[in-house]
This record gives C-alpha cells, sequence and structure tokens, in this order.
C-alpha cells in the first residue's frame, strides 16, 4: 500500500500567481514585489505556526483571520490544477491518498472537489494550524507509523518543520510550486526531488 499525503498550493495547485495578487489584499504589503519577497520568506523558513509553537491565542486568531480572509480572495481570483500530477497520481495502484494544506479551505475544498482524486481527509488550515499534527491524525486513522508515509511538498518552509518528523527518505518535494529545484536541493537529495510528474511512479517503486 502506498501511503501519500499532499501539500495543496504549488504541488496538486498552480496557486502561485493568485497568491502573489491576493496576499496584497491582505497584508501590509502593497506592490508585487514586495508580496513576492514576502513569500519567499515565509515558504523559505521554518513556519511560526508548528506544533511547538508559541504563539498565544490571539496570534492564532489572528492568523485564522488572515488565512479566511485570503482563502475568499484567492477563490475568487481562480487558479489552476497541476492536471498532469493529478492524472500521474491516478495511474498509482494500490494506494491511499491524503492532503493537507497551510492554506483555507475557503479554496482548497472547491478545487479539489474538480481533482477526481477520492482523499480519506482533506485537512486545510481551519482544520489545525499545525502540518505535524494533522499528518499524525492522518496515519492514525491509516494506522500506520509516520515514517511510513510520503509526503510530498513544494517548499522549503515545510522541510524545516517536518524533516525530523517525516521519514527523510518519503520527504518528496516538486521543483514545479513555489521553490525551485536548486532551492530545494539546499535541504533534499536529488533523488528526493521530482522534476516531472510522470516520474512519481518510477520513485515509488523504489
Amino acid at each position: 500500500m502506498h501511503n501519500l499525503i499532499f501539500d495543496f498550493d504549488g504541488v496538486l495547485a498552480d496557486t502561485y500567481e493568485a497568491a502573489v495578487e491576493c496576499r496584497i489584499g491582505v497584508s501590509k504589503y502593497s506592490t508585487r514585489e514586495e508580496s513576492i519577497a514576502e513569500m519567499n520568506e515565509y515558504f523559505g523558513s521554518k513556519p511560526n505556526h508548528t506544533k511547538d509553537h508559541t504563539l498565544t491565542d490571539e496570534e492564532l486568531k489572528t492568523m485564522y483571520d488572515w488565512v479566511t480572509n485570503y482563502g475568499h480572495l484567492i477563490h475568487e481570483h481562480g487558479f489552476s490544477l497541476f492536471e498532469n500530477f493529478i492524472e500521474a497520481i491516478k495511474q498509482i495502484p494500490n494506494k491511499r491518498i491524503a492532503l493537507v494544506s497551510s492554506g483555507s479551505q475557503n479554496y482548497v475544498l472547491p478545487a479539489l472537489a474538480n481533482s477526481g482524486l477520492e482523499f480519506t481527509h482533506i485537512l486545510a488550515f481551519e482544520n489545525h494550524h499545525s502540518k505535524e499534527e494533522k499528518i499524525e491524525t492522518i496515519c492514525k486513522d491509516w494506522g500506520i507509523a509516520v515514517s511510513d508515509a510520503y509526503y510530498f511538498t513544494d517548499t522549503l518552509a515545510d522541510v524545516f518543520e517536518l524533516q525530523n518528523h517525516i521519514d527523510k527518505d518519503k520527504l518528496i518535494g516538486v521543483s514545479w510550486g513555489y521553490c525551485t529545484k536548486e532551492q530545494l536541493l539546499t535541504e533534499l537529495d536529488d533523488n528526493h526531488i521530482l522534476n516531472k510528474p510522470e516520474e512519481i511512479l518510477s520513485l515509488l517503486s523504489e
């Protein structure tokens, strides 16, 4: 059985341009350049809303409000799915799949309804702010150890949050999302990076 957990933005969905535009509407940044710089900083470092965070209840509420507003904007803006990768996932035999996201269910859920994929879990930011805890929930429900699950991400933020949580051989970067292959190579081995959607089958057969 292949136990596969996917991130959403940049892995299953091409939300980059929408994210750049919509961040301007919900943050202190007023230009495209400032929005990109903020995104690069966020996705290139460990997030502050991890399992071991020190955020206050008020700070968490502010974060939830921001994500909710951002979710409405990005849903209205619109974006496409990475259809080639979704089709490649459909070709994998003997699998169960789940999804986690730091994004809002306001845009994640409507997009996935059109993907043709059947997930056992879809856990967005509103379900829990920590990807570690969401992954633990999924694996517990699946009856497996976290180390037995593959996790697919496009950001260094996830690598930094999960590198001591997910088995190193099963933490997979995808190079078509928010971070380039060169950026991912600073933390992941070359054979743990997907460059083309169709490579997923050969990776899982290793």
